[in-house]
């Protein structure tokens, strides 16, 4: 069997990285192919030795993707092409237009969708939560088209990791919010949230680790702020998760949220919002504390009631860390994804 997988990311944020673990993986019996722009993430981090296809994947405007992928399908006998973002799935409809190809897309978020002809071409859905499951259906996709599969825990990585507290001592209670600065992460209200926060809790630090289109305007929020650290990019995320006491995101929409996962294996508490599949990632009172997104009176209260109360903090990362291995698994990841593949190519 001969797959391609395609992303159309610059980054590696979580998509790419799940697409990583599944690529680290063996797979008797399947010769595998990546189709990622040249200049990202993922060209570079891909295993030694993986059969790299430089192409944009810029959707139905990007005629060279199209042409070149659709040339490589033909040279190389594909037999199936799994998208692993949007705009990889346009252009792979488009590549394999008239084609034998079986086509999966790995849908990771729950926004609102419609399905139209695009979706039609699509032989198999992979969401990573109910909430995404749900917004497909509502998108007219029906249900046996859709498989629910985790994210997974690189746990060899993390397990390798060493705890990272930025050179603050166990009196500080250390608060990490790990997200792309993007309007659904609302980074906005986790700051109006910290604002009441830092008031009642003045041992507690915050930390937020990433980059995007929103962090100037979110560090221009938190001037005047006490006791708030803007990392940026970081690639030690899992040394930074250890390091941590309380992982947070105050997410409006949210497919699962990849860093609630690795947080929960962990063994940290999570202080959230019930939005899309965290109420899926993350139990709440067992876990974790959810609040209503948007709510930055009660995301505070909740931030509050974890920072002041370490028996807690102890509890849920206890419970996180058992509810964690029974849905994050690498292992169960892994086996989901080959059992579609050989479906699939055996249809």
């Amino acid at each position: 069997m001969n797959l391609l997988h395609l992303s159309s990311e610059t980054g590696l944020r979580g998509g790419e990285n799940q697409l990583l673990l599944l690529a680290g993986q063996t797979k008797p019996g399947i010769i595998e192919h990546y189709g990622v722009p040249r200049a990202s993430g993922l060209y570079a981090a891909l295993p030694a030795g993986a059969a790299r296809l430089p192409v944009n994947c810029r959707g139905l405007l990007d005629p060279g993707s199209i042409l070149k992928i659709r040339t490589f399908l033909h040279a190389h006998d594909i037999d199936l092409v799994h998208a692993h973002s949007n705009r990889a799935h346009k252009t792979a409809v488009a590549a394999k237009l008239g084609g034998r190809q079986r086509l999966i897309f790995s849908r990771r978020n729950a926004f609102e969708c419609r399905g139209g002809l695009l979706y039609r071409a699509v032989d198999q859905f992979i969401t990573i939560s109910r909430a995404g499951y749900q917004a497909l259906r509502d998108g007219g996709v029906a249900g046996d088209r859709i498989e629910i599969i985790h994210d997974a825990v690189d746990e060899a990585a993390l397990a390798a990791a060493l705890p990272e507290r930025l050179g603050f001592g166990d009196d500080t209670t250390l608060i990490l919010c790990v997200a792309a600065f993007t309007a659904e992460k609302d980074h906005a209200t986790l700051l109006k949230a910290w604002e009441r926060t830092q008031k009642t809790s003045a041992n507690a630090h915050l930390v937020l680790a990433g980059d995007g289109p929103a962090l100037a305007a979110m560090r221009r929020q938190a001037a005047g702020l006490p006791r708030v650290t803007f990392l940026g990019w970081r690639d030690d995320i899992a040394s930074l998760i250890k390091g941590a006491d309380i992982v947070t995101l105050a997410s409006r929409e949210e497919g699962l949220g990849s860093s609630l996962c690795t947080a929960q294996w962990a063994g940290k508490p999570v202080v959230a919002t019930a939005a899309g599949g965290i109420v899926e990632a993350v139990s709440d009172r067992e876990t974790g504390l959810l609040s209503p997104p948007g709510d930055a009176e009660q995301f505070s209260q909740n931030l509050i009631a974890l920072t002041e109360d370490t028996a807690m903090r102890q509890d849920y990362g206890d419970a996180a860390a058992i509810r964690a291995r029974g849905l994050f698994s690498l292992e169960t990841f892994h086996a989901r994804h080959l059992e579609i593949y050989n479906r699939l190519a055996g249809a």
